[in-house]
């Protein structure tokens, strides 16, 4: 028999497994609503993020159903979707890329904002006005809008780290799941001040403010993303 590695889970898969449980038990009955988000995570001691990804991976293995608005409903007591090393979820989470994006992005904005060149300002205004015309966050053009931020720095390796996000973000399935329910909303209009306010930055060349909109941007992301699970019915 071959050695196998051994992979430790993430705290949202173990929340997970173990509301997956409850549900096989009848604690959850198919049909019923579970608890609030807050009430699951103070009563499991975790997080309110924690508790909406190990919602989103439920989702995905077919056991509850997100209402955005109304709650979190159990849809089934089997998992069409086993939670093993290789399902989808096996890939970086959705607070761990915000989290990566957060280490890269906002310094992406600083040195882009020291070299940043005036020919950029027509691509990065195009990039704004075709997000508005799709109406949407985590879209073709909110990715080129960073895309051509992360060019702008000059450094391949800064580029090839902000692609390699993007590239897991919009290829995830917990992310896709995020979005398609942020959707319902259409695109926010904070995400937008954000990248006008960060492009007014980059052509003033103000390194700070530019490094400080991208670090406040890529947290209003992170409050959409994780609070959409949260609006459920109270009752």
């Amino acid at each position: 028999m071959p050695i196998e590695t051994i992979q430790s889970k993430r705290l949202f898969e173990k929340i997970a497994e173990q509301v997956k449980m409850l549900i096989a038990s009848g604690e959850f009955k198919e049909g019923s609503r579970l608890p609030p988000e807050r009430d699951l995570a103070l009563q499991l001691g975790v997080s309110r993020p924690t508790v909406r990804e190990a919602m989103i991976a439920l989702e995905l293995s077919g056991l509850v159903e997100v209402r955005v608005g109304a709650g979190i409903y159990v849809i089934s007591s089997k998992p069409r979707l086993v939670l093993t090393p290789n399902s989808k979820i096996k890939v970086p989470s959705p607070s761990e890329l915000i989290e990566a994006r957060l280490m890269v992005e906002p310094n992406n904005a600083a040195l882009a904002a020291e070299r940043f060149r005036p020919e950029l300002i027509d691509d990065l205004e195009r990039a704004i006005k075709q997000q508005i015309t799709e109406d949407a966050i985590g879209a073709d053009a909110d990715r080129q809008f960073h895309m051509i931020i992360a060019e702008a720095t000059g450094n391949r390796a800064l580029v090839e780290m902000t692609e390699y996000l993007w590239d897991q973000m919009l290829s995830s399935h917990m992310w896709r799941l995020l979005i398609d329910h942020a959707q319902l909303k259409g695109l926010y209009p904070i995400i937008l001040d954000d990248h006008r306010n960060l492009l007014d930055a980059l052509i003033r060349r103000d390194s700070e403010t530019a490094k400080n909109i991208m670090k406040s941007h890529l947290e209003h992301a992170k409050e959409i993303f994780f609070d959409i699970v949260s609006h459920q019915a109270k009752d």
